[in-house]
């Protein structure tokens, strides 16, 4: 599968989603933003919680200022999509890692994770705490050699999730060849079903 038929698919998959990708903001495009009919119904489950309305704040999100933060993300992958439609914030970074040693492909997990603090001001307020920031990050392969390494040895090592820091990088894998997509392992639950993304991209 050549590169421009697997991002057509890809963006594809996640434009299903509500997922917006940066060359489609600096296209003119605009994100997907939590509706005032959603935030009415977040403020009517927290009432119901216990969670009064001034507890519940909605960012106040500028395309211009996201921009800006996926300009510098964009530094670290080849391909970057956005979603801050229900109040957290989530991104979906693919990177082509085939001539990544599996230190590089580690290091370049522990950068991004020192980019997501700045996300934090686009995420919905809840309490004291904001709603979580969340990179999936595809590595994606098209030399399963490759691909088997980095799943053996690099991509449980390239995974950064504390339940309560909220800010997680979440490596996934994509062999082009072997046309298989998997999932890191354990908590959180996945967003995506690795099943779903496999047959979006390689049906």
């Amino acid at each position: 599968m050549d590169k421009t038929l697997f991002e057509t698919r890809a963006i594809t998959f996640f434009h299903d989603r509500k997922f917006v990708f940066f060359d489609e903001l600096q296209g003119g495009g605009t994100l997907k933003k939590m509706t005032n009919a959603q935030y009415a119904g977040l403020l009517a489950v927290g009432a119901l919680v216990g969670v009064g309305a001034f507890m519940i704040n909605r960012a106040n999100i500028v395309d211009s200022e996201v921009k800006t933060e996926l300009v510098k993300l964009g530094t670290l992958c080849d391909l970057i999509g956005i979603n801050v439609f229900s109040g957290s914030v989530g991104l979906v970074l693919f990177v082509y890692a085939d001539d990544l040693t599996d230190e590089e492909a580690i290091g370049k997990s522990h950068l991004i994770r020192g980019r997501l603090p700045s996300f934090k001001k686009f995420a919905t307020r809840i309490g004291w705490k904001k709603m979580p920031v969340t990179a999936n990050v595809f590595f994606v392969f098209s030399n399963s050699g490759k691909a088997f390494q980095f799943r053996a040895s690099a991509q449980e090592h390239c995974k950064h999730f504390a339940m309560f820091n909220k800010l997680w990088v979440l490596p996934w894998g994509i062999d082009l060849n072997a046309k298989s997509v998997w999932a890191y392992r354990g908590l959180p639950f996945h967003h995506f079903r690795p099943s779903e993304v496999e047959a979006t991209l390689f049906s």
